[in-house]
């Protein structure tokens, strides 16, 4: 055993273990993770209280993992990740630097060439979903409401139309400025 081997045995535990759901690759060959700002283009007022300016865009994670037959065969695998991908449900992503959550699997390949024959390699493009709560609320009924008029619907109102003002109520904003009659 080489002191290289030594080393690597020893730091093993301490590196992070990388999963996809419930699945852990043999080597992950490469992580690539994007979170954007989306930065609208609509003017904003200096010193506005606003946030609608900008907004943060689901993070990606794009990997390149490999793996061999030794826990199952690499079919087998791949139909599972298939599956994931198909059943469309949330799952959590661990990479070397950050966990991912509610994650789905936009897109998922798949490479045979002359170095991968014997091993399962697969490049995957990751999506995180934005999962939002609801709350029920529910509103008394209108003969215990304070004002209906003004906080309820109003019901059975009849047919409304139209209606001419008289010359007599009509006044501009300069009439009513200088006192006009």
């Amino acid at each position: 055993m080489s002191l290289l081997d030594t080393n690597l045995a020893a730091t093993a535990n301490f590196l992070p273990k990388r999963a996809i759901g419930q699945f852990t690759a043999t080597i992950t060959v490469e992580e690539i993770a994007t979170d954007e700002l989306e930065i609208t283009q609509h003017p904003v007022q200096q010193g506005a209280s606003i946030t609608d300016h900008a907004y943060n865009k689901p993070s990606t994670v794009n990997l390149k993992v490999q793996w061999n037959n030794d826990d199952a065969p690499l079919a087998e695998t791949y139909k599972k990740l298939l599956d994931l991908q198909s059943s469309r449900e949330p799952f959590d992503v661990v990479t070397g630097k950050r966990t991912y959550r509610n994650m789905l699997i936009k897109s998922l390949g798949q490479t045979t060439d002359v170095q991968t024959e014997n091993i399962l390699s697969i490049s995957l493009c990751l999506q995180e979903i934005f999962i939002a709560s609801i709350a029920v609320v529910s509103v008394p009924s209108r003969k215990k409401q304070k004002r209906p008029g003004k906080t309820g619907t109003t019901e059975k109102a009849g047919k409304k139309s139209a209606q001419e003002v008289p010359p007599s109520e009509t006044k501009s904003a300069l009439d009513v400025l200088f006192g006009k009659k």
